[in-house]
């Protein structure tokens, strides 16, 4: 303990530790009543310095707790003697070098939290016999590899998280093993291939992330028998495809639900279809975020069942119909993106009097909506701008409609300063029927552009760019 001493006493006051009893008032260590130590944490310390292998020799150390200092280097070989070590901490720290094969040997682990660290290599084999693990953090490191096969061995795993690492390869079927796990992260990595049907056998799933992958194919129908999941992130995928299940009503404990792209990779089409009926039953979900997919079809009716819901991103699809009116009736609801759809018709009366005119925030510019804007903008005293030219996010924006405001409202310079669509464009591409550019693509139309098609994976748009024909 005083080598230990002689290390760290150049980053805190260690005076205390000036006898030979560890279990005498030191500053940071816990013992058993037998005087042995127990316990040692010196998180948040500002160490700059390796790991001490003398550490190693302390056999009853039931947790160490190093994180959020400068320790940089290996972990030492040394840890292996730590048979009776349970929690072991060391995120946040500078660590490097491979994770030790040895660190098999401690087979009492419970929770190893190795995250935000510079650890490269793989998950050692021998990490198949830490059967006793329920918490294994190795997120944020430089880790790559295939999925670590040796984490199917850990069947008490409540919380694996693997994210932000350069894992690559499939994600094997054997992750059913994990009939305990509670949250389960392995997104941004470079997992391909399409999810096991086995990801449906986690009955304690709650928190599934597989974002920012390169996973393809269409999801399993098993998916929707994670009952008790409450978040489900999938966005990023670009070569995920097909529909949502149409049982996604079964999964009546989700509360966030995203399967967005990123606005680099919306040109592949992820997702496709319509949303589902069934997921008017998810009454828990308090975020929806479908955007920038390839939906299409109408939004459902029954979202007005959605009670809890504050977010709903719809933004960059293909929807079409009249406004949905259902989502004037959620009373939480503070953040919509309906923008850049199909989106016809004049809007609802009670959008007037609606707490999202009032007190959220609503994207409706690019889409179809139509007609005298007077009842629209009635209760409103500040028309809202368009920020695009200045690149900052729309907050309330109904531009590039094809609504007229009155002379004398609080928006008579509606198409000076929202920036509607003008006469003709809204008689060509405005109304009950938009433009369907021949079946194969959809409308768009933008600042400083003429409407014009943006057509689907082996179509190319005509000279005049307003239908699309088969590619050559």
């Amino acid at each position: 303990m005083m080598e230990l001493r002689s290390v760290w006493g150049k980053f805190m006051d260690l005076r205390s530790w000036n006898a030979t009893n560890p279990c005498n008032r030191w500053w940071l260590i816990t013992c058993w009543t037998n005087g042995l130590v127990r316990r040692m944490d010196i998180s948040s310390k500002s160490i700059f310095a390796t790991l001490p292998s003398v550490l190693g020799n302390l056999t009853s150390l039931e947790e160490f707790i190093a994180t959020t200092n400068w320790i940089y280097g290996d972990i030492p070989d040394s840890f292996s003697r730590l048979v009776n070590l349970k929690n072991l901490q060391l995120f946040k720290n500078y660590l490097n070098g491979t994770i030790p094969a040895s660190m098999g040997n401690m087979r009492s682990l419970y929770q190893l939290h190795l995250n935000i660290n510079y650890l490269t290599g793989g998950i050692p084999e021998s990490f198949s016999q830490l059967t006793n693990m329920r918490k294994f953090y190795v997120s944020s490191n430089w880790l790559s590899g295939p999925f670590p096969p040796v984490l199917c061995n850990m069947t008490s795993i409540w919380e694996l998280r693997i994210s932000y690492n350069h894992f690559s390869g499939t994600v094997p079927e054997c992750i059913s093993n994990l009939k305990n796990a509670y949250y389960l992260y392995i997104d941004t990595n470079w997992f391909t291939g399409t999810l096991p049907s086995t990801i449906g056998d986690l009955p304690m799933l709650q928190n599934l992330f597989i974002n920012q992958n390169s996973l393809s194919g269409p999801l399993p129908p098993t998916i929707t028998s994670l009952t008790k999941l409450r978040i489900l992130f999938m966005s990023s995928n670009p070569y995920l495809d097909h529909e949502l299940p149409s049982d996604l009503g079964n999964m009546v404990s989700l509360t966030d639900f995203m399967v967005s792209l990123t606005d680099f990779v919306m040109e592949f089409a992820a997702f496709n279809g319509t949303i589902p009926d069934s997921i008017t039953n998810l009454t828990r979900l308090s975020r929806i975020l479908l955007d920038n997919c390839r939906f299409t079809g109408s939004i459902p009716q029954g979202i007005s069942n959605l009670k809890a819901l504050t977010v709903l991103y719809l933004e960059g699809n293909r929807f079409y119909g009249s406004f949905p009116s259902g989502i004037l009736k959620l009373p939480q609801l503070s953040l919509v993106n309906l923008h850049d759809n199909q989106f016809s018709g004049p809007l609802p009366t009670g959008f007037i009097n609606s707490t999202l005119l009032t007190a959220g925030q609503y994207n409706m510019h690019h889409n179809f909506f139509y007609g005298n804007a007077s009842v629209t903008a009635g209760g409103v005293t500040k028309c809202p701008m368009d920020q695009t030219r200045r690149g900052i996010f729309y907050q309330s924006s109904l531009a590039y409609n094809c609504l007229k405001y009155p002379p004398g409202s609080p928006c008579a310079l509606a198409n000076k300063i929202e920036r509607q669509v003008d006469n003709s464009t809204c008689k060509r591409f405005c109304g009950a029927d938009v433009a369907t550019c021949g079946g194969h693509g959809s409308c768009w139309f933008g600042p400083g552009r003429n409407p014009s098609c943006d057509c689907d994976a082996g179509y190319v748009p005509t000279l005049d760019k307003q239908s699309c024909i088969p590619a050559p």
